[in-house]
């Protein structure tokens, strides 16, 4: 492996090899076997913070199950309740009982960890992304990232120094609605668009 730079993410270079696998004539030796999609390239993830708001992120990442190869092995949150809620609800899910932690710290530990959910109270996001960043892990963190400049800076330079994929939930904005809107618009069936006014009632 070279320089942090020349790295590629397992997601990336499964994607990009996923045609080729698919359209090799495979056959039964030890060698084709290897070539298979399988446990060794599912994405692992922990979910830090499980109550109520992270309920739309494990939905989410149930219906990514198949279609991603996504499982969900650890939970974390202070609370026994909310952890102990969280860790039933991922067994009925992935049909297996996940790992469950009342520190982030263990969590970030595992090896088999890809990637973390964070979904724990705004002031706490920065440092918990820095530190997940710090052990190397790839993370989707709820809005807002940061309170304090500081520790977005020190957070962001975490990411960077380890070319890191992250991405901050800001709400809706990666919903097909808003694609397929601006897919129409680049259409130009809506001729010069003068003025955009969105509404959303809850």
């Amino acid at each position: 492996m070279g320089t942090s730079e020349e790295r590629i993410s397992r997601r990336t270079f499964l994607n990009r090899t996923a045609s080729a696998v698919a359209g090799a004539t495979v056959g039964t030796t030890a060698l084709s076997y290897s070539r298979i999609l399988g446990a060794n390239d599912r994405i692992s993830l922990g979910l830090i913070g499980v109550g109520r708001r992270s309920q739309d992120e494990l939905w989410i990442i149930s219906q990514l199950k198949e279609k991603k190869n996504v499982e969900m092995t650890a939970v974390c949150d202070l609370w026994t309740v909310y952890r102990d809620k969280a860790s039933q609800k991922v067994e009925k899910v992935f049909g297996k009982v996940p790992c469950a932690f009342q520190a982030m710290e263990r969590v970030l530990e595992l090896k088999d960890i890809d990637a973390v959910v964070i979904s724990t109270p705004e002031h706490q996001h920065a440092v918990q992304l820095k530190m997940a960043a710090e052990a190397g892990k790839h993370v989707y963190i709820e809005k807002a990232m940061a309170n304090v400049l500081e520790e977005a800076k020190a957070a962001r330079d975490a990411v960077l120094s380890r070319n890191l994929i992250v991405q901050v939930g800001t709400q809706h904005r990666s919903e097909p609605y808003q694609i397929a809107t601006r897919e129409l618009y680049k259409t130009g069936v809506l001729g010069k668009v003068n003025k955009v006014e969105l509404v959303w009632n809850l």
